[in-house]
């Protein structure tokens, strides 16, 4: 299973990088969506795990082209803010699931999986 990871903190990246090719799956990173965007034309990505709050990348917008353009991709949003509206608004916009930060390991391979057996 192919993974997409976005988020600007590029420590944080690397970090759930290691751990999602640790469990055996393929991690593929962008720091923020438009690079998120190339990686996907040149990739097959199953899953996209994405920041909810990056400073180049209105979330809204970015969840509406990747809706448009890649309708059957699930999408888990994670942020260290979840009492921040956006969260709310961006799963009822098409987000699938949400993932507060400090990620808990265990919820988010419970998401994984469940998207890895759908697929």
């Amino acid at each position: 299973m192919n993974i997409l990871i976005i988020d600007d903190d590029e420590q944080f990246l690397y970090l759930l990088n290691e751990l999602i090719n640790k469990y055996g799956f393929i991690g593929h990173t962008a720091t923020n969506g438009m690079s998120a965007l190339k990686v996907m034309t040149e990739n097959k990505i199953d899953l996209i795990i994405t920041d909810a709050i990056m400073p180049d990348t209105p979330i809204m917008s970015f969840i509406c082209t990747l809706k448009k353009n890649y309708p059957t991709i699930p999408l888990i949003l994670i942020s260290g803010l979840p009492d921040n509206p956006l969260i709310s608004n961006a799963l009822i916009l098409g987000a699938d699931e949400f993932i507060p930060k400090p990620i808990d390991t265990g919820s988010l391979f419970k998401a994984i999986n469940k998207y890895n057996k759908a697929a």
